[in-house]
């Protein structure tokens, strides 16, 4: 089938191709009713403006990096990879979506980078990526870090909500009147884990209590025993903030571990806020999974000169009480 053309919609709407560039982009001094005579010509026509043409007349390469951590060794590192797979797939889907690919880049060849097109560079971890983001910004080129402040001219950071969403489940659980509310949390220094750590520092301080930490590894072989300690110590409620959110309790259910019926239990989900309504479990649901596509929606300011703070795009969450304590 042949590609219909900027100068065919021209030839039929006896204008120039000029015109018709400026018809469609909105641009231009021309008539409304010229205007939309050419919309209506392109339409009947069936033509579609050919965006690799625009990109290369741009100076675009409609191509995203994305830096991918290789050296999980370890069970959190292979977990965090994971995660990192997840936002993977959904900037592919997201980039298929705006006509870009999506190009990777391992986090320990940062010299790949001297070679690649790229209109921008996403940055999973940007610690794992630290090599990688020193040759981007040496470069120029626009970086994109979820749930990470990256101070450089060209940055968009894209806040998934887990500091704000900590911060709702602790008032809910004082609210109803928790006193002694303990933090669960995956080891390692994971972004979000790391957000969780200050603010619930930060929360309990600023009321004048101590924070009550308990660290759960990645296999959960500590799970049980964390949760005695924090309940011996006088937790009289839990915020799991865990990968594994609401399973958290099925996984005390089978140790056999079941949470007293006077501790209150609030759950993350960023995954699964189906599972925490079979269970009727308190839960905060962050999401994720949007962050890709919000690359998209600030990319034409992300590519502009900028000076100041970076761009900053917060994703929604949201507080979903159960009907019971749980």
């Amino acid at each position: 089938m042949t590609r219909i053309t900027l100068r065919d919609v021209a030839e039929r709407a006896g204008v120039s191709t000029a015109a018709i560039s400026q018809a469609l982009n909105d641009r231009g001094s021309l008539r409304p009713e010229t205007r939309e005579h050419i919309k209506s010509i392109a339409a009947e026509l069936g033509y579609s403006p050919n965006k690799h043409a625009a990109a290369l007349r741009s100076g675009r390469t409609m191509s995203i990096g994305f830096v991918m951590d290789d050296a999980a060794d370890d069970d959190a590192a292979k977990r965090w990879a994971f995660d990192h797979t997840r936002q993977l797939n959904g900037l592919v889907r997201a980039s298929a979506e705006h006509g870009f690919t999506v190009t990777v880049l391992p986090a320990s060849r940062p010299d790949l980078l001297e070679g690649a097109q790229l209109d921008g560079l996403y940055l999973a971890d940007a610690r794992a990526g630290a090599d990688v983001l020193r040759a981007a910004t040496a470069r120029g080129l626009p970086v994109i870090a979820r749930d990470l402040h990256v101070d450089i001219g060209h940055s968009l950071s894209i806040c998934t909500g887990y500091g704000a969403a900590l911060r709702a489940s602790l008032d809910h659980l004082a609210n109803t009147g928790a006193e002694r509310i303990a933090l669960l949390v995956d080891e390692g220094d994971h972004p979000r884990d790391e957000i969780a750590r200050r603010d619930f520092r930060a929360w309990s301080t600023a009321r004048g209590l101590e924070p009550l930490i308990a660290e759960v590894d990645a296999a959960h072989r500590t799970l049980a025993r964390r949760v005695r300690e924090v309940v011996d110590a006088g937790a009289d409620a839990l915020l799991a903030f865990c990968e594994d959110g609401p399973e958290i309790y099925l996984l005390l259910e089978a140790m056999p571990l079941v949470i007293p019926r006077d501790v209150q239990l609030v759950a993350l989900c960023a995954t699964d806020c189906a599972l925490n309504d079979r269970l009727d479990v308190t839960h905060v649901c962050v999401h994720p999974e949007r962050a890709a596509e919000a690359v998209f929606g600030s990319f034409g300011a992300l590519g502009r000169p900028r000076s100041g703070d970076p761009l900053v795009v917060d994703l929604p969450w949201e507080l979903v009480r159960g009907s019971t304590t749980r």
